[in-house]
């Protein structure tokens, strides 16, 4: 019998085995699958419910502030949660797992929503608009909240019932699993003794001729070339001519293998420090400290070289030094690289007549392309020592080309990311988001150090009257007005934002009260005395109202913008255009100038 016969022999009852347990595993695992479906079926209708809830508390909510306020805006969350209920209710009920008991108290859900908002969030809405004492009889009437109590308690019993469901199938899941898991378990034990059994068979049938063979290249093993005299007849000179041929071959083998382990090593090495490069770029956080970065690590990475990394500016179509090292190199233009033309590495030596000119650079030079998904990010630039090889230096010059464009359109696209993220993309200012994390953190600094912190609240006077007369483009372009002399005069360090509509703020770190005030009636000033225009008709005389509080000795962030917000509203009361102190009189343009 051949070899190859008695090997598949001895593993053919392996694979019968490995089928066997493929069935037994398949079918257990089909039922965990089934399970786990109807538990996320059974959370997802969870999640829906506790959805529900969230839009009827958004809908009281609304109408009760509403009839409080009097404020449009209010209603929000009640228009919200009345488009957004009905859906979640339509997919409960949609649900064919969800049984006709909960089915039917999903139903009474409806039927008392439905009535709530005939009964009492629609008059309540029409009487706060035009009998406001009517509205507040209806609201401590209760009838209302006794109607979403029974709302609040018709979803409570479908929720209990799926939890219980949920409890079930989770009890079912866990015993599928330990199922699963003792199958599983028998199945590998068998695998094993019988992997153990047929290994030991076959080892068994080939260890002997494996063994022979293994004693006659012991000593070509331990002595490297061995060489056997080539007499006896002409069989024995011919497999010892073999055997010394083999001998030589294995000798050779062994010192190029040396030699590559040797240069393996250095490669791997550098590879390694390729790494770390890469991981201390994702780490950084601006492509000034990327750069940074590549200032130390380049020259490691590209011995015996000097060079530059040079980013491109598209706006300005020019390449502007990043990182350098080494002796100092002239800086190309875009339009005179032919590395960044040809996008590839491109090398010469200056003064070679059939170079391209890309820079008067004395000696030899390699420029490599830096591009991430198709923009050009700028390029590396070397200058190799005499005796350094620049074809040797390019393979290495590429695998650092490849992992600077990746770090710095990283590092790029985490900027615009960032700035998009802080930034109102209608004035560029900071938006409420980035205006809170400051505030926290200028509280923290102020009360530590005990240093005075100052905020101006603004709010542009008759901003609707201006919209409904001159529409929503001409709000805007006082909006950007306005929010650009806010930047023109907001100090260093500052935090110049638009919170929404037409109110800004402006945090002042390091910045009394006095002081605050006084740019606030600057800025006032500079408002009122702006010309603003839109499609060539002017919008008249904008102006503003402002507020200016300051932080008291253990004071909060909130109570300082609510100190803000109240000092505006009072220069709103007094007559806007003006600016008003916490604390303190309005203080009017005209009468100041007068």
């Amino acid at each position: 019998m051949r070899l190859r016969h008695l090997l598949f022999l001895t593993q053919l009852p392996f694979c019968a085995m490995v089928l066997a347990a493929f069935v037994i595993l398949q079918g257990s695992l089909d039922r965990r699958v089934q399970a786990l479906a109807q538990v996320s079926e059974t959370r997802t209708q969870l999640e829906r419910t506790a959805e529900l809830l969230t839009h009827v508390l958004d809908m009281e909510t609304g109408v009760r502030g509403f009839v409080i306020a009097g404020q449009p805006a209010f209603l929000e969350p009640y228009y919200r949660g009345e488009a957004a209920y009905p859906v979640v209710i339509n997919g409960l009920r949609g649900d064919a797992t969800l049984g006709d008991e909960n089915r039917a108290r999903l139903g009474q859900v409806t039927d008392l929503l439905r009535q709530w908002q005939a009964e009492v969030a629609q008059p309540e809405i029409r009487l706060r608009a035009e009998r406001p004492a009517e509205a507040e009889a209806l609201v401590r009437s209760g009838r209302g909240k006794r109607i979403l109590d029974q709302v609040r308690a018709g979803v409570s019993e479908i929720e209990q019932t799926l939890r219980q469901r949920l409890q079930s199938m989770d009890a079912n899941a866990q015993a599928q699993l330990g199922q699963f898991q003792r199958t599983l378990a028998g199945v590998a034990v068998t695998l094993l003794l019988l992997s153990v059994t047929i290994t030991l068979l076959t080892s068994r049938l080939l260890t002997g001729p494996l063994a022979a063979l293994g004693r006659g290249t012991q000593r070509v093993t331990d002595q490297g070339a061995v060489t056997v005299t080539e007499r006896g007849p002409r069989e024995y000179r011919e497999l010892a001519g073999a055997f010394n041929l083999m001998s030589r071959g294995v000798q050779e083998a062994r010192e190029s293998s040396a030699h590559a382990a040797a240069e393996l090593g250095r490669r791997n090495a550098w590879l390694r420090d390729l790494a770390q490069l890469s991981d201390a770029l994702q780490a950084a956080r601006s492509v000034q400290e990327g750069a940074a970065i590549l200032t130390r690590a380049l020259p490691h990475l590209l011995p015996g070289t000097s060079g530059q990394l040079l980013q491109h500016n598209a706006s300005r179509n020019l390449l502007l030094p990043a990182a350098a090292w080494g002796e100092g190199m002239s800086t190309p233009g875009p339009d005179r690289c032919w590395a960044l033309r040809r996008g590839e590495t491109q090398g010469g030596e200056a003064g070679r007549p059939f170079m391209p000119d890309c820079a008067a650079q004395e000696g030899t030079y390699l420029c490599a392309p830096l591009f991430s998904h198709g923009e050009t990010l700028g390029l590396l630039r070397v200058h190799p020592a005499p005796g350094v090889d620049p074809e040797g230096l390019r393979g290495s010059l590429n695998d650092v080309a490849r992992q600077v464009a990746l770090a710095l359109a990283s590092l790029r696209l985490q900027d615009r990311l960032l700035q998009q993220s802080i930034r109102d993309p209608l004035t560029g200012l900071f938006n409420r988001r980035h205006l809170e994390s400051q505030l926290a953190e200028g509280v923290v600094a102020a009360q530590g150090g005990e240093e005075a912190l100052s905020v101006v609240a603004l709010d542009i006077d008759h901003f609707k009257r201006l919209n409904d007369t001159f529409g929503h483009d001409a709000g805007d372009a006082a909006l950007v007005r306005v929010s650009a002399a806010l930047r023109e005069l907001a100090p260093p360090g500052s935090t110049p934002a638009r919170p929404g509509g037409e109110e800004f703020t402006l945090l002042l770190p390091h910045v009394g009260v006095a002081q605050a005030a006084a740019l606030a009636e600057t800025l006032r000033a500079r408002v009122e005395g702006l010309d603003l225009a839109h499609d060539g008709i002017s919008l008249g005389q904008v102006t503003v109202s402002l507020g200016v509080a300051g932080l008291p000795p253990g004071g909060t962030g909130e109570a300082l913008i609510a100190a803000a917000d109240q000092a505006l509203y009072a220069a709103k009361r007094a007559g806007r255009n003006r600016v008003v102190v916490a604390g303190a009189p309005a203080l009017q343009g005209q009468a100041a100038r007068s």
